[in-house]
């Protein structure tokens, strides 16, 4: 049996088909590969976002929560102004204990409450104490307020506040009515 010799030629009918392929092929990468790979790659950029927004959503909640639960504490509008009374003198010896609990309450430390023995002469009314408080300021203004709920202070003569290696120190001369 004898072949078909064959020159190179490539059939017409095959040509046509090759070419119609590569068309195909052609057309099928332009219509769908490359819109399809721009839109993933959009979807890819949206999700990195997304993401992002979502880490950073998840580190800020404690924040949140925090900030949220101290807005919602209710804070006093009016200061405690109580009627003014005076200390019996039998319990001048409770006065120091009497800052040292206010100050507690406050978050300050307490360093020192004297009463100013010098002031006791005849008929005292007043007593002056010299205060010695360690803190900051918001728990210093705590202590003041709570120091003005006292009812037997009178007043408040001098407050000198001096800063220390880490925390302030303030220095308060404080009367009291004593009757």
């Amino acid at each position: 049996m004898a072949e078909p010799k064959s020159e190179g030629k490539i059939p017409r009918r095959s040509i046509a088909y090759m070419a119609l392929c590569v068309v195909f092929i052609i057309l099928f990468v332009f219509a769908v590969y490359i819109p399809t790979d721009k839109r993933s790659d959009e979807l890819g950029a949206k999700t990195m976002e997304a993401q992002f927004r979502l880490h950073e959503q998840q580190t800020l909640i404690p924040v949140f929560e925090y900030l949220k639960v101290e807005s919602e504490k209710v804070v006093s509008d009016t200061l405690p102004l109580p009627r003014k009374g005076k200390l019996a003198r039998a319990m001048i010896n409770n006065l120091p204990k009497n800052v040292a609990a206010s100050a507690r309450r406050s978050g300050m430390s307490l360093v020192t409450a004297r009463p100013d023995l010098s002031g006791l002469k005849g008929d005292f009314q007043t007593l002056p104490i010299d205060i010695v408080l360690k803190g900051g300021f918001t728990n210093f203004r705590k202590f003041l307020i709570s120091l003005e709920g006292m009812p037997y202070v009178e007043r408040i003569e001098e407050i000198v506040i001096k800063e220390a290696t880490d925390t302030k120190e303030f220095h308060l001369r404080v009367w009291v009515a004593v009757g």
